[in-house]
């Protein structure tokens, strides 16, 4: 459960049914508590809306005291209690057949998870057999009376009954939605037995439309063939027929909408979390119709964006940043391209006795310690961890990502890095070598299988100074190329000291180190 809830986000569409996502019993006893209210309540209005069209259609004085009194005043009252009374107990029987299994805290079988999504139907034809027993009687008490009340009676048992039968699949639907979200869960259900959009919207529109527009026909009917109706009752009659036919149309579309964009807000409301982040959102299915299938559709996207967003953090921690966010923008091929670029080459002292004279672990601990700070110093200054060698490590400043001024990045990341070792891992000594130039920047390896790279003099030359640096007392050496392409200001940390020839290299190399 959630500690706290959003209360403009009901999980089910509406707070009637909750506020947290319950256990499966508490959701049962919840469901058929809801259920039951809402029930009595749609039928309630429907027995309220029939006698009020046969207050008006029928001469008030015959229904008090005149020939209808027996059907008014015994028959409808008796069936009227009965029917509320079997309806409940018939009811709550057979739905506490139907959805044992939350009570007893298990998955449905394949036939529960059918009876629950087939309920709402279930329920609204049992209430439907109610309506016409409870109504036949009725009609029949009325016409045995006068058989010229039975078109007008008969009427209106069978239009506000099947509004209320319509009202009644709706409101079924909506309250057993915790309960239907359980046995989708439980797996695919072939042969939905819930109507789909277009038989909802269909059958919506002939009980609140048709079906009153049929009514006022058979009204004009009436009027034309009884002596008993007036003018003055006849339109007054119409009227407010014709008035409540516009409330309750109204009132069964604004129920039939609300209904279904309950599963499409669940889904916006998941969408703004995915794009805000959380990537693990996911919205319980509890529609059976295309609206489930949207609800479900969306669950599959999250997934594969999560799924995506795994791969590309794997990516990212395979290549770096800077090459992944240049793979997004630009689809990767074989070659390289020129480029100006910082490279800086660092490598552990030592590590061929470390490993002979350490346990294994302890040696992956202190080269993952290492490589932890090298990683965090060379990415403050903008640069590419372009790869690891062994216990070697190779970083790159202005490509692919370009730097406004690389040589001064790589050289005040070298200097960051000297003066952090000593004291983030004290047992690790290194030597560090930082290069300027000209090299070869991009995909090298075959179509099948690929790594971004640099490859020049610039990165032999780093390699070599980093050699140098392990026998020199503050471990790290730079071209003096590297200086002449820096900021005066970082320049001005550094020393320059004399020439040698670098194993590889034509020229002599121009050493620097840190003034110290």
């Amino acid at each position: 459960m959630s500690p706290d809830p959003d209360p403009s986000r009901p999980p089910w569409g509406t707070r009637l049914l909750g506020m947290y996502v319950e256990p499966p019993p508490h959701r049962k006893r919840r469901v058929q508590r809801v259920l039951t209210q809402m029930l009595l309540l749609t039928h309630g209005l429907g027995v309220l809306g029939v006698l009020t069209v046969l207050g008006l259609l029928l001469p008030f004085d015959e229904l008090v005291s005149g020939r209808f009194r027996p059907a008014a005043l015994v028959v409808t009252p008796v069936a009227v209690v009965a029917g509320f009374a079997v309806g409940l107990w018939w009811l709550t029987r057979v739905v506490t057949r139907w959805l044992r299994w939350p009570e007893e805290n298990r998955p449905p079988t394949p036939e529960e998870q059918q009876l629950c999504l087939a309920a709402p139907l279930k329920i609204t034809l049992r209430t439907g057999v109610l309506w016409a027993v409870g109504g036949g009687a009725v009609v029949a008490a009325y016409a045995a009376e006068d058989l010229a009340a039975l078109p007008i009676v008969a009427a209106a048992v069978v239009v506000v009954g099947s509004l209320s039968c319509g009202s009644a699949y709706i409101v079924s639907e909506v309250a057993l939605r915790p309960l239907s979200a359980l046995a989708l869960e439980a797996g695919p259900v072939e042969n939905s037995p819930l109507i789909g959009i277009q038989g909802r919207v269909q059958a919506f529109w002939v009980v609140s439309n048709g079906l009153p527009v049929l009514g006022l026909v058979l009204i004009a009917v009436y009027a034309v063939t009884s002596r008993d109706l007036s003018v003055v009752r006849l339109v007054s009659v119409v009227v407010v027929l014709g008035a409540g036919a516009l409330v309750v149309g109204f009132g069964a579309t604004w129920l039939l909408a609300t209904a279904m964009l309950a599963p499409v807000r669940q889904v916006h409301w998941a969408m703004e979390d995915l794009a805000g982040g959380d990537l693990d959102t996911r919205v319980d299915v509890f529609d059976g119709t295309e609206l489930g299938q949207l609800q479900r559709g969306f669950n599959e996207m999250a997934d594969m964006v999560r799924e995506r967003q795994r791969i590309r953090e794997l990516f990212v921690r395979h290549v770096g940043s800077q090459v992944a966010r240049a793979a997004e923008v630009q689809e990767p091929r074989l070659g390289g391209d020129a480029a100006v670029v910082g490279v800086l080459f660092v490598d552990l002292i030592g590590s061929t006795r470390l490993a002979s004279t350490r346990p294994a672990g302890e040696v992956v601990e202190t080269l993952n310690a290492f490589f932890e700070v090298v990683v965090e110093r060379v990415e403050a200054h903008g640069g590419l961890l372009d790869k690891f060698q062994g216990d070697a490590a190779l970083a790159v400043f202005g490509a692919p990502a370009p730097l406004a001024d690389p040589a001064t990045a790589v050289l005040a990341a070298a200097r960051d890095l000297a003066a952090a070792l000593p004291d983030l891992v004290p047992d690790c000594a290194a030597g560090i070598g930082v290069s300027y130039g000209e090299v070869v920047a991009g995909y090298v390896g075959s179509a099948t299988r690929f790594e971004y790279t640099v490859i020049g003099d610039a990165v032999n030359e780093a390699a070599r100074l980093c050699e140098l640096a392990k026998a020199h007392p503050l471990r790290v050496l730079a071209s003096a190329a590297a200086l002449e392409a820096a900021t005066v200001a970082e320049s001005g940390r550094w020393t320059i000291g004399g020439s040698v020839e670098l194993r590889g290299r034509a020229a002599p190399t121009t050493l620097a180190w840190p003034i110290g």
